[in-house]
């Protein structure tokens, strides 16, 4: 995977391991530049330092918190990666993607042959991820759900249409502190070290829990409780 994205002109961004096979596995776009590094050399340094991806905003949090609450039981785990791991400016992005992808794909499938357990549910995290997997003729069955990114805003706002009222009473049972609970323990697990940890939380803590934050937690709760739902079916089935 380093390989590749040096090949591509980019940074290899991991994400943290997981600690044994899991049970479901996230899949996003490409990891991004610009927030959390400026350049290729201080990216490279934090990276060696201990910086792995998914563990630095709110939103990153947010999706631990959702797959950890609403996706896993209490012994299932799960994995966050993206289907191209190199690095790049937003802007960047969007050039020659489906390319990209298709370079990264046969890892992608020696990531998940690796690392997932039998049956491992699959959820695809936006609209771009959807499209390229059903393009690929993926093997696996999958959910699509929104992105978490603060631009997709639009489609938290209408995931909910409809369940207005399971939504206020939603708000009443979370909190900014929840989710900084969980995303301690998340960065305990990844083994990140102690002063990014400590920096880490300290930045996502002065962010505001607002509505369309939690608007995107109740559409993640519904997506996957329903996900969890349809595999126990289809489970008893068999």
């Amino acid at each position: 995977m380093r390989a590749q994205a040096e090949a591509d002109g980019d940074v290899f961004l991991p994400s943290a391991a997981p600690d044994g096979p899991v049970d479901y596995v996230l899949l996003c776009m490409e990891p991004s530049l610009g927030l959390w590094a400026k350049s290729a050399a201080e990216a490279e340094s934090k990276i060696k330092a201990g910086f792995r991806n998914f563990l630095s905003s709110l939103e990153d949090f947010i999706v631990h918190f959702c797959a950890r609450r609403y996706l896993c039981e209490s012994e299932q785990r799960y994995h966050i990666t993206d289907l191209a791991k190199g690095a790049m400016l937003v802007d960047h992005a969007g050039r020659a993607r489906v390319e990209r992808y298709d370079r990264w794909y046969p890892l992608l499938e020696e990531e998940l042959a690796l690392i997932s357990r039998p049956g491992v549910g699959i959820v695809a995290v936006g609209n771009v991820v959807s499209e390229y997997l059903e393009r690929r003729g993926f093997a696996r069955s999958f959910t699509r759900v929104i992105h978490y990114s603060s631009q997709a805003a639009a489609a938290r706002k209408a995931g909910i249409v409809g369940h207005e009222r399971e939504f206020a009473a939603f708000t009443t049972t979370v909190s900014l502190r929840d989710v900084l609970r969980d995303a301690e323990a998340t960065l305990v697990r990844a083994a990140v070290p102690s002063e990014y940890r400590a920096a880490t939380l300290s930045k996502v803590a002065k962010s505001n829990l607002s509505d369309s934050r939690r608007q995107l937690m109740f559409y993640y709760k519904m997506a996957f409780e329903s996900m969890t739902h349809r595999r126990a079916q289809r489970q008893r089935a068999v």
